[in-house]
């Protein structure tokens, strides 16, 4: 798991059950997912094609690519259907709550 210090990116109601977020932080890609499990956060790029996992299917847990269909567990990133064969990097998801207005 990465080590980059956590940065807001957005509300964790934001992003409902089977969508996806992608931002930059720290220079890297990432995208956000929201499975049944809660959020998850992994590089954006595909490691087999370099496409944009966030233009690919979320199914549960499986986060699909648009390219050539490879897919990924976002729990941990490993490879869960060809033609990847290295896992997405997975980054540390921290939610806060937000402060209540008085």
């Amino acid at each position: 798991m990465d080590e980059t210090p956590y940065q807001p990116v957005l509300p964790a109601d934001a992003l409902a059950e089977g969508k996806m977020h992608r931002c930059t932080i720290a220079g890297r890609e990432i995208v956000i997912c929201r499975s049944r499990e809660g959020l998850h956060a992994l590089d954006n790029i595909c490691s087999h094609a370099f496409a944009r996992m966030d233009e690919g299917r979320l199914r549960g847990t499986r986060l699909i690519c648009p390219l050539h269909g490879a897919s990924f567990d976002v729990r941990d990133g490993r490879v869960l259907g060809a033609p990847a064969s290295q896992p997405l990097a997975c980054h540390r998801v921290r939610v806060v709550a937000a402060p209540r207005s008085k």
